[in-house]
């Protein structure tokens, strides 16, 4: 993973996500963002044209980025290790951590608590019972940083205080890792191909990730006894063809 000295928010960081496909990118051209419609992610990296963010929008963000930094300590006396947040990329592939450890073998990503993950943050809870809006994020930025795990927190504040917090580990997915790759290989041919229009307000919701079979390979030696790539990729086509 290639790090960029880049200070989130920036011109400079803004001028690097264009040129790149970002993991907080990857749900909206997945079409499972509820904030972002696919259309409207082509729109923008076709004509260098933002969102438009309102006074009470902009500081919704700027909190998570105040009680992100807030619950970083958190994150650290459970993973173990210091955290640092940083953007690094592998070729177009993109990701802004909000903490990786110095080897980048772990990565923290912070939400704000809210009630949807209260619903499925359970005692029990692990990477697979979040939405998939949060997989599909944390599978690239695993992709990109090469890590072997992700810390999952989402939390609650009063001021400096934290009052709520809920955590699991999400572990990488061959399968959704690959159907994400296809999934920007499409994008990049319907980007180079696309002509500007009004984008979607709507988001688009895309077919379940689940649905995808998963990879399947045994290998006794150096020999692949079975594997089922072929069938993979055919449902990866159809899912990028019905989103």
């Amino acid at each position: 993973m290639k790090i960029h000295d880049l200070t989130q928010g920036s011109p400079e960081w803004l001028a690097y996500r264009a040129k790149h496909f970002n993991a907080s990118d990857a749900p909206a051209m997945m079409g499972c963002s509820p904030y972002k419609s696919r259309d409207a992610l082509l729109h923008e990296l076709a004509t260098g044209i933002g969102q438009e963010f309102d006074a009470a929008t902009q500081r919704r963000f700027d909190e998570g980025h105040r009680i992100e930094a807030l619950a970083r300590p958190l994150a650290e006396s459970i993973i173990g290790d210091e955290l640092g947040p940083v953007t690094g990329s592998m070729g177009r592939y993109s990701a802004s951590f909000d903490g990786i450890t110095f080897l980048h073998d772990i990565v923290f990503e912070h939400k704000t608590l809210n009630d949807e993950l209260r619903g499925c943050m359970g005692p029990s809870c692990v990477g697979r019972d979040l939405p998939d809006l949060y997989r599909v994020q944390m599978e690239q930025q695993a992709m990109v940083s090469g890590a072997e795990r992700v810390l999952f927190m989402a939390t609650r504040w009063e001021g400096s205080e934290c009052v709520e917090q809920r955590h699991c580990w999400y572990d990488p997915d061959p399968a959704l890792r690959a159907a994400i790759v296809a999934g920007w290989a499409q994008f990049e041919k319907d980007l180079a191909a696309y002509v500007p229009t009004e984008p979607s307000a709507a988001p688009v919701v895309g077919a379940a990730v689940e649905a995808l079979p998963a990879v399947s390979v045994r290998v006794e030696g150096k020999i692949v006894i079975h594997e089922n790539f072929d069938v993979f990729e055919t449902a990866v086509r159809a899912f990028l063809e019905h989103r």
